[in-house]
């Protein structure tokens, strides 16, 4: 089974994820706190985005650049082996 290609979308600060939703619906995304139950501002912004396809996670990503109260939205880098 493939893994979904995973993205990170930054808010605003004090700008909430509920008037994005039907977008993110739209564009086929699912986004989930990167930090649940924090109580610091400045992590409650932070989401993980996930979508099935690669290429349409990247058109996704620049519609949601351009949607107001996003600071940040792009591809999350891969990780890299220790050493």
């Amino acid at each position: 089974m493939d893994t979904p290609a995973q993205a990170v979308l930054l808010l605003q600060p004090g700008a909430p994820l509920a008037p994005l939703q039907p977008l993110l619906k739209q564009l086929g995304l699912d986004a989930r706190p990167m930090h649940p139950g924090s109580n610091d501002p400045t992590l409650q912004g932070w989401y993980t985005l996930s979508h099935p396809d690669a290429a349409q996670l990247d058109a996704a990503l620049r519609r949601l650049q351009q949607a107001p109260g996003v600071d940040g939205a792009y591809r999350k880098p891969e990780g890299e082996p220790p050493g």
